[in-house]
C-alpha cells in the first residue's frame, strides 16, 4: 500500500465508495502503476475518466490489432 490509493483523500470516512469498489481501484491502480511512466493513464483518466476513456487510452498506447499466434512464440524458449 505504498503507492496511495487517491491523495485527495486523507481519512477513510472520506472514501464515498464502497470497499469493494476501493478494493477493485486499489487493483487497477496497482496493475497501471506496473507500466512504464509514458503508457500510464494520467490521474484525470484514472481517476475522474470513464471505464470507456480508460479503454481508449489503452487502445491508443497499445497496439490492440496484433494477436499473438503460435508463429510469434519461440519454442526453444518454452521451458519444459
Amino acid at each position: 500500500m505504498l503507492v496511495p490509493l487517491d491523495t485527495r483523500l486523507k481519512v477513510l470516512h472520506q472514501v464515498p465508495h464502497t470497499i469493494s469498489y476501493v478494493i477493485r481501484k486499489r487493483q487497477q491502480v496497482d496493475s497501471l502503476s506496473e507500466l512504464p511512466k509514458e503508457k500510464q493513464p494520467t490521474n484525470e483518466i484514472l481517476w475522474d475518466g470513464s471505464p470507456e476513456d480508460l479503454d481508449d487510452w489503452l487502445a491508443t498506447v497499445f497496439d490492440r490489432g496484433h494477436k499473438t499466434t503460435i508463429t510469434d512464440i519461440n519454442l526453444s524458449e518454452v521451458e519444459e
